[in-house]
């Protein structure tokens, strides 16, 4: 449960330091939906998050462990898919600008964004270039320099 803990915080300073293209949200109250595709534990830990600001906007969990309505997600957390359906939930939102976060190397060598992998106990950040520019989402260089950089062509 601890560890989830530490991920949702990074969850959230991830959105913080995320910028989404202008068109991302309707209004300018709108909430910026976190979505969950993982456990109980997943979910409990990331409640720690649900309401907090980023920016003007309000954090929304949302369970999504149907995968569907996936383009209504602003981040997107999955904890352990299998490979094939990883596969098609990066196809579902292909064109749209979703934060996609993970926590292991398959999650990145699919296509992931964002994974925190631990290593030896500590959270070891990696960022996809080359996903978050597909996803048309700015990452600011304070947190890359946090991250190891993989998938820049």
């Amino acid at each position: 449960m601890e560890q989830y803990t530490v991920l949702a915080a990074l969850t959230l300073n991830f959105a913080r330091f995320t910028q989404w293209p202008e068109q991302t949200f309707a209004e300018s109250g709108d909430s910026l939906n976190v979505c969950l595709v993982g456990d109980n534990v997943v979910q409990q830990s990331f409640e720690s998050i649900n309401g907090k600001n980023v920016g003007v906007r309000t954090i929304k969990i949302i369970y999504a462990d149907r995968l569907r309505n996936l383009t209504q997600c602003h981040v997107l957390f999955i904890s352990e898919l299998a490979k094939n359906l990883l596969l098609q939930v990066f196809i579902d939102i292909k064109s749209h600008p979703v934060l996609t976060m993970g926590e292991d190397q398959e999650f990145l060598d699919s296509g992931g964004l964002v994974s925190m992998i631990n290593k030896d106990g500590k959270i070891q950040l990696y960022v996809n270039l080359a996903a978050a520019k597909a996803a048309r989402l700015n990452i600011s260089s304070n947190l890359l320099r946090l991250a190891k950089i993989v998938g820049d062509n």
